[in-house]
This record gives C-alpha cells, structure tokens and sequence, in this order.
C-alpha cells in the first residue's frame, strides 16, 4: 500500500530530499541508527573475501567503509543523491569501493555481477518497489545474496508516524507484502526475521519530534524492532 492518497514522490523529489539531509548531517545520523540491524544483516549474509557487493541507497557509503569494505573484493555503492554520494567519495579510502549516483530501481549494470546486494531503508521511498527488486535480481550472479533492511512497515505500527512526518511520499507494507514482492520479482528463500533495536534515551532525555511523538511511541518502535530480509536467486 502507498502510505499517502497523493501521487508518488519522483525520483528527482527524493533526491532533492535526501541531498537536502545530506547537506544537514542527516547521513551520519542515519548510519549511527542503523548499524545495530545492519551488522545483523551482514552476519546473516556470509559475505566473504571473494564477494561483489552493490549497496542500493547507500546515503554516505558507511557500510562499505565502516564496516565491510575492507573484508570484500568489490564494492559499489549507488544512490540518488548527489551529495550522499559526494560525502560516501570523499570518505572512501580503498580503490576497490566505488560510488555512483544512480537510480535503484533501474540500474544500468550488466547482468549477473554481484555476489551480494544490501539495501538499508532505501527501498520504501522507491517508486516501484518491484521494479527494483526485478532489476537486482537480474544484475545478482547465480545463487546470489540480498538483504534489506526496512523499519518502516506495516507490522511496526509506532513508525507510521514516520508518514506524515516525511515530506515525500513512501510505501507502507506488511510483512506478508514484501514476501510476496520478492517472490514476483523471483527471489526465493526468502526469510524475514524482526531485530528489536536498543533504546538509546531514557524518558527524561528524549525529545519528541513528529517522527516519535512521544516516549511510548518511541519505546514501541525499538521493540517493534527493524525487518530484515533475506533472499536469493
């Protein structure tokens, strides 16, 4: 389902969005909230020393350089934003990473060239989601690996909150919906599994925002915990 009745955000919309949080430090932030789900993900996927790697929605490129990149033998990382990819470039240190402003969901590689394809709460802004996941498993090698990372969804009712506090529009789907989207783009073995996320505030520190408005939401959110998803060709 798309969470609001007025038409989808463009990529050229969720673009300028996300170069705008760029430019506010909201890549940084974003990489500190995510990493606990992500290391998860990464644990699940076995990538190894001979692995090909493309992070679709890469924001400023810290899972390649904070965490895998030195363990791979290729990494390329593509997003929307100019300027994530700007920041995820300059922080880059090691010749077999590359970073790349690109569409997701209609990438321009060839087919059959990566090991493993990681995607961390980059899917639901994504205009058609299944157009991407067609894409990816069509650039993914025999047997090769995805794995997303989506906080935002259905069965995590604290995060619905997210909706109307985000400028552009996004997907809110359940469980049982992003099965079924994985399976029509011809992903199989495909596995869910929820990762309850620490609480990183206690009450008298936090802040409300339009995105948690209030303490419980928050608490409920973190519990609810982030969907990792995993699958193969």
């Amino acid at each position: 389902m798309i969470s609001k009745q007025n038409p989808f955000s463009s990529s050229r919309e969720v673009a300028t969005e996300f170069d705008q949080w760029a430019k506010a430090g909201r890549g940084e932030k974003m990489s500190v909230s995510h990493r606990y789900a992500t290391q998860k993900l990464l644990n699940d996927l076995e990538i190894s020393a001979q692995s090909v790697v493309l992070d679709a929605g890469c924001g400023i490129g810290w899972i390649f350089n904070e965490l895998i990149g030195s363990q791979i033998a290729r990494g390329i990382g593509i997003d929307l934003s100019a300027e994530m990819i700007a920041i995820a470039s300059s922080r880059s240190t090691r010749p077999h990473l590359e970073f790349l402003k690109a569409d997701i969901s209609n990438t321009t590689f060839e087919s059959n060239q990566f090991s493993h394809i990681v995607s961390v709460e980059a899917l639901y802004y994504t205009p058609q989601p299944l157009q991407a996941l067609k894409d990816w498993c069509r650039i993914s090698l025999p047997g090769g690996r995805l794995g997303l990372v989506i906080d935002l969804y259905q069965d995590n009712p604290a995060s619905k909150h997210w909706i109307e506090a985000l400028p552009i529009t996004v997907h809110n789907l359940s469980v049982t919906e992003w099965h079924t989207l994985l399976s029509s783009a011809g992903w199989t073995n495909v596995v869910d599994r929820r990762v309850p996320l620490p609480v990183q505030t206690s009450p008298s520190e936090f802040t409300p925002s339009p995105y948690f408005p209030n303490y419980d939401i928050y608490r409920a959110y973190c519990e609810a915990g982030s969907l990792l998803l995993s699958a193969q060709k």
